[in-house]
């Protein structure tokens, strides 16, 4: 079934955020005045007007971009429903909002579900190391953790050993940029008959490596062995079971335009129905 607030049933929009405490998306058009009240009082003006995000019945009532604004929805604020004249927006207690005492059977106001982006998370499509969205994430225990994986680096050079010790290696040219690996990020490996793993990257020459006093080569790396370069990525997972949808990991994405961690409806609270997770 089709309405002028857009898609209802099997066709609801997806992208349609509302703030804690909103009705089930049918009594919440019926009651919505879009004063614009909710707006004025969020302390970190992620709620919005909408424009065509709800349809032509929707314009101008209250959606949640997390692009907007200074954070997500705040974990401790309820202001919204305190000040919506109708109960569009109904009044919740903290318990509520956090699913504490009374409420802790159902769980915290589910806004949504945050989904990783993997085409353009920067750990994920572009091994660049990030761990913003884990760790601003609000909630207790995260919502979103993080694998680590080493990765190669500058894929098709070959590092072979011109001479080595305990703590440094040199190569055969000029390889490397200056510095570039000495984040921490950085790991060496031999790739054959090393019984210690990684070893951390302290710093780098054009055709050096200085790397962390512990742990020790079992023996020196010998002169024509190869020595594979690898970057530490922290790759993020959402629990779903966990996230509640705030947006706090959207705006502090710092992938900028669509960002790489965004926020849908799936799994709110307002519309069981919605969920994302088979019946058990």
């Amino acid at each position: 079934m089709m309405r002028l607030g857009g898609g209802t049933a099997a066709n609801w929009s997806p992208r349609l955020v509302r703030p804690p405490g909103a009705l089930a998306e049918a009594d919440f058009l019926k009651r919505c005045l879009k004063c614009g009240q909710c707006m004025r009082v969020c302390p970190t003006n992620v709620i919005q007007p909408a424009v065509f995000a709800a349809g032509v019945e929707g314009i101008w009532t209250p959606v949640l971009n997390f692009r907007i604004g200074s954070s997500g929805c705040q974990l401790n604020c309820i202001a919204c429903g305190h000040v919506c004249p109708t109960s569009a927006i109904r009044r919740v207690g903290l318990d509520e909002k956090l699913g504490r005492g009374a409420h802790a059977t159902r769980g915290p106001i589910r806004l949504g579900t945050a989904f990783v982006d993997r085409g353009r998370c920067l750990p994920w499509a572009m091994d660049t190391p990030c761990i913003v969205c884990q760790e601003n994430c609000p909630v207790s225990p995260k919502a979103i953790t993080v694998r680590d994986v080493h990765a190669p680096v500058m894929s098709g050079k070959k590092f072979r050993v011109r001479r080595a010790d305990a703590d440094t290696i040199e190569f055969d040219g000029d390889l490397l940029t200056p510095d570039r690996l000495a984040t921490g990020d950085y790991f060496c490996r031999r790739p054959i008959g090393s019984d210690i793993g990684f070893r951390r990257i302290s710093g780098n020459t054009s055709n050096r490596l200085m790397l962390t006093t512990t742990p020790a080569w079992a023996t020196i790396p010998e002169a024509g062995e190869s020595i594979d370069i690898l970057i530490r990525l922290q790759q993020p997972y959402v629990d779903p079971q966990h996230c509640i949808g705030c947006g706090t990991c959207e705006h502090e994405c710092p992938v900028r335009g669509r960002r790489a961690i965004r926020v849908t409806a799936e799994n709110e609270t307002r519309n069981p129905a919605n969920t994302f997770f088979l019946p058990t």
